[in-house]
């Protein structure tokens, strides 16, 4: 069964926390990551860019809104994404606790309904 790990939280910068921070939460990922790499878990991960960066698209009274920035006003961000493939809800779970964002911010674990791979959506089972 396939699962995204979502991991909100604060953004931060080197200016805000400090470069040595911003330095160990990389290390933290970098080693998450090998982690669910070598446990033979993981599909893919993403740090997104901050969310100044970010365009939303949406259609309002029939036409398309284009709006700068997230969609929601909120203190946490969506600031990247782990795929990972686990025999269950409790295995992932278990992964999203692993997290080191889950220290500063929530991990949502959201199974997936259809992927897209090799030119087809296959069915998450």
């Amino acid at each position: 069964m396939r699962y995204t790990l979502l991991l909100h939280y604060p953004e931060a910068t080197a200016e805000s926390i400090g470069a040595e921070a911003i330095e160990e939460g990389q290390r933290a990922f970098q080693s998450y990551a090998k982690a669910l790499d070598a446990a033979g878990v993981l599909l893919t991960a993403e740090v997104l860019q901050p969310s100044v960066t970010t365009t939303t698209v949406r259609v309002a009274d029939g036409a398309l809104r284009v709006q700068d920035g997230p969609f929601a006003d909120t203190k946490e961000q969506l600031g990247g994404t782990f795929v990972i493939e686990v025999p269950d809800l409790d295995a992932a779970l278990e992964w999203a606790g692993k997290a080191p964002s889950v220290a500063w911010g929530a991990v949502e674990v959201r199974p997936g309904a259809v992927y897209y791979a090799d030119g087809a959506w296959r069915p998450n089972a």
